[in-house]
């Protein structure tokens, strides 16, 4: 779901794919063998924001959650899919910046192709 045409860089561990209109921000975290629903709660805990829409995802050996959130000031809007998806040793905190909306179907499938391992994030 990541298109070609994102540049890339690294800002400070974090991983940063840009293009006009859509940023991604991806991190990820050994958890030392806390369970999913263990390291999420605590990536989570403190978070501010009131979600306008939230998302769940399970699957065999991964956890996630994700919550939208209008971001930016009055001049500049746009929005941010906080997505944390964890599986046994590691969690993956990834937030993809949209400008528009109707881009939230792509940020939700590209949230759906995140399969964290420690020291490694994948982005089919």
């Amino acid at each position: 779901m990541v298109d070609p045409d994102f540049k890339r860089h690294v800002d400070g561990g974090d991983v940063v794919l840009f293009k006009p209109g859509r940023t991604i921000y991806a991190s990820v975290f050994k958890t030392d063998n806390v369970e999913a629903e263990e390291a999420i709660e605590k990536m989570i805990e403190g978070r501010p924001g009131i979600p306008v829409q939230m998302f769940d995802r399970e699957e065999p050996g991964i956890q996630g959650h994700a919550y939208l959130l209008p971001e930016g000031g009055k001049e500049n809007k746009y929005w941010g899919l906080n997505t944390w998806t964890a599986a046994k040793g590691s969690v993956a905190c990834v937030t993809m910046y949209f400008e528009n909306l109707d881009d939230l179907n792509w940020a939700i499938s590209t949230w759906k192709t995140v399969r964290p391992r420690v020291g490694k994030l994948n982005l089919n």
